[in-house]
């Protein structure tokens, strides 16, 4: 007999050469089988979970899907699912410590912060411009998601906004989308984009702006060439 503590549950596998494993499961508080140590589960490189009698002794490996924010790749390690990437990211940049999202982020990621005027290529020069966000900013001033997407596996929205020492912080707003891909067993960014709220709100004046915009092409098509 086999027998598998986790937080929540007791399964118990009995197996025999005349029938198939049979799988007992049973929420409990505690176990008690005689003077048998239940095994207990040890965290090794976040993919594995390894069964450990009460000597300390490894017993065989087993894997297991942990939380539903994870699933497995074809070699049967366990893969962050997006959001949790995501999650990770900005818990990285909150803390200032950019070196660790660096493997989030893809070799050829594609990163646009719509305030500058073109995007950032390649993972070298994003974390570049987050070192810079990083050395130019205070950690009392904070990223919060107020909501992302959860169900997709290679594509993630957000909403979210600053705050400094957890109140708000002006013209913070804002939302971003981002593509990932598992390359070599790990889940990356490959594409991201963010849009920040503006300092300044034309309001009804956008609207006359791109009214103006749209009558000038209608009479004169060739302007379209300078779009």
């Amino acid at each position: 007999m086999f027998i598998i503590v986790s937080t929540t549950s007791t399964c118990l596998l009995l197996n025999n050469s005349a029938s198939s494993p049979l799988l007992l499961s049973c929420c409990i508080d505690s176990v008690k089988y005689g003077s048998f140590a239940l095994p207990k589960f040890e965290r090794r490189r976040r993919s594995k979970w390894r069964v450990v009698d009460g000597s300390g002794e490894k017993q065989s490996a087993v894997t297991v899907a942990a939380t539903t924010t994870s699933t497995f790749d074809d070699d049967n390690d366990v893969v962050d699912s997006a959001s949790a990437v995501l999650k990770n990211f900005y818990g990285g940049i909150n803390a200032h410590d950019v070196d660790s999202v660096e493997y989030l982020i893809a070799e050829n990621c594609v990163y646009e912060d719509l305030v500058f005027p073109r995007p950032f290529v390649g993972r070298k020069e994003i974390l570049e411009f987050f070192k810079k966000f990083t050395n130019s900013t205070s950690k009392d001033l904070q990223f919060v998601i107020d909501d992302l997407s959860t169900e997709d596996s290679s594509s993630v929205g957000v909403i979210w906004h600053l705050e400094w020492k957890g109140k708000p912080f002006p013209f913070s707003k804002g939302c971003s989308f981002y593509r990932l891909e598992v390359i070599n067993g790990k889940r990356q960014i490959t594409y991201g984009r963010d849009c920040v709220e503006p300092a300044i709100k034309p309001g009804d004046a956008t609207l006359a702006a791109i009214r103006s915009v749209t009558w000038l092409l209608q009479q004169f098509p060739q302007l379209a060439n300078w779009l």
